[in-house]
C-alpha cells in the first residue's frame, strides 16, 4: 500500500461513509474500482472484491488499484451482479451507479442473505420509491441514508441491515411522526408507509437538509406538471401527481416541528 490518497465525487463519498468497518467489502458494479481503493486506503475494510458485469471498466479497475499499490488489498473479478462471490467472502456489498429495477434484479438474483451478507450500501439511480418499497418487503432493514445533490441531481445512498429481526425500526418511527404530525387529518393507513418508501423513513427522521430543498423543487415541478394536464384526459396521471403533492406537503411539514 501507498500514501496516494483518492478523492471521490460527493455521490461516491456519500457511498463510502455508510459503510461500516468489516472485513471485506464487495463492491458489485465497480467501474473505475474508485470506492474500494477509498475504503481501504481509509482503513474501513481489509480487504476488498471490484466486481463488473464488462471488461472494459473492470481493466480500468485493475489499473487504478494498481496504481495505488492496493493489489494485495483488492482483486478484481468479471462477475453478473453477486455470481462470482462466493457464501461468507464479503459482509458488505456496495452497488451504486445503475437503475433501481437492475438493483432489485441483482438482489434478487444473488440472494445476499444466503451469501452471508450482513450490510448493502446501495445507491440506485432511479426508481426509489418501488426500491424502497422492495426492500421493506424483503425485511432489508433501512438504518441510515444520506442524501446529496451534484451536478445538477439528487442522489440517495441506503444502508442496509440484511440479516433484521422483524421490527422494522426506522419505518416505525417515522411512520410514528408523520401520524403525530398529522393528527386530526384524514389520511389513509397506508399514507404514512407510502411517504417513507417515496422520501426516505432515515432521511425525515433527521430533517435532512437536502431531503427538503428536494422536496420544495419537486412540489414546484409537481404544481408546474399539474397546470398542464387536462382534466379529463389525464384522470390517472393527475391523481399520480396530485398524491405526490399531497406527500411532499406531509413530508415538509415535518420540517416545521
Amino acid at each position: 500500500m501507498n500514501n496516494k490518497t483518492i478523492s471521490l465525487s460527493n455521490r461516491l463519498l456519500a457511498v463510502a461513509n455508510l459503510v461500516k468497518s468489516g472485513d471485506c467489502v464487495c463492491d458489485i458494479g465497480t467501474d473505475h474500482g474508485f470506492v474500494p481503493i477509498y475504503l481501504i486506503n481509509s482503513g474501513i475494510c481489509r480487504h476488498a472484491i471490484a466486481m463488473d458485469v464488462n471488461e472494459g471498466p473492470l481493466e480500468r479497475a485493475r489499473e487504478h488499484i494498481e496504481e495505488y499499490g492496493l493489489l494485495d488489498a483488492i482483486e478484481t473479478r468479471l462477475s453478473d451482479g453477486m455470481e462470482k462471490l462466493g457464501d461468507n467472502e464479503a459482509d458488505t456489498i456496495v452497488c451504486a451507479g445503475m437503475g433501481g429495477l437492475l438493483m432489485k434484479r441483482i438482489l434478487e438474483d444473488g440472494n445476499p442473505r444466503k451469501k452471508g451478507i450482513k450490510r448493502m450500501v446501495l445507491q440506485p439511480q432511479s426508481d426509489l420509491m418501488g426500491f424502497r418499497e422492495y426492500l421493506r418487503q424483503e425485511k432489508f432493514f433501512i438504518e441510515d441514508e444520506a442524501e446529496i445533490f451534484e451536478d445538477g441531481k439528487y442522489y440517495v445512498a441506503i444502508c442496509v441491515t440484511v440479516c433484521g429481526g422483524e421490527v422494522n425500526e426506522a419505518y416505525d418511527r417515522a411512520r410514528d411522526e408523520i401520524r403525530k404530525n398529522c393528527a386530526g387529518a384524514d389520511i389513509s393507513d397506508n399514507v404514512p408507509t407510502r411517504i417513507c418508501d417515496r422520501f426516505g423513513p432515515c432521511l425525515l427522521i433527521k430533517r435532512d437538509e437536502v431531503l427538503r430543498e428536494y422536496l420544495t423543487h419537486e412540489k414546484s415541478v409537481c404544481e408546474g406538471i399539474l397546470l398542464k394536464l387536462s382534466e379529463n384526459e389525464h384522470t390517472s396521471r393527475r391523481n399520480d401527481i396530485i398524491n405526490k403533492i399531497d406527500d411532499i406537503t406531509i413530508a415538509l411539514s415535518l420540517y416545521q416541528n
